[in-house]
């Protein structure tokens, strides 16, 4: 399972995203954070965990994080859905 989380503020680290998704938030740990330049000068976080997750994980914490506001950045939070074949 991936949740993308977009609009964290230019100098966001790996580590200031673990924080708030297992510190703040209460998330397990994922197992791979990716960053990169969103459109204009915000970042964002592409979030793993293993495809066996629960979608159940993925809706409760982008319930959480979309619209939550971080260092003057109100987030934006989205599940992307896996296709097996």
């Amino acid at each position: 399972m991936q949740i993308i989380i977009g609009n964290f503020p230019p100098a966001t680290q790996i580590a200031d995203v673990t924080e708030l998704l297992v510190n703040q938030i209460g998330a397990p740990q994922p197992t791979e954070i990716t960053l990169n330049e969103g459109l204009g000068i915000n970042t964002i976080a592409l979030i793993q965990y293993p495809a066996d997750a629960p979608q159940a994980l993925g809706d409760a914490l982008v319930k959480k994080l979309d619209g939550h506001h971080y260092k003057g950045f109100d987030l934006k939070a989205t599940v992307t859905h896996s296709f097996k074949e």
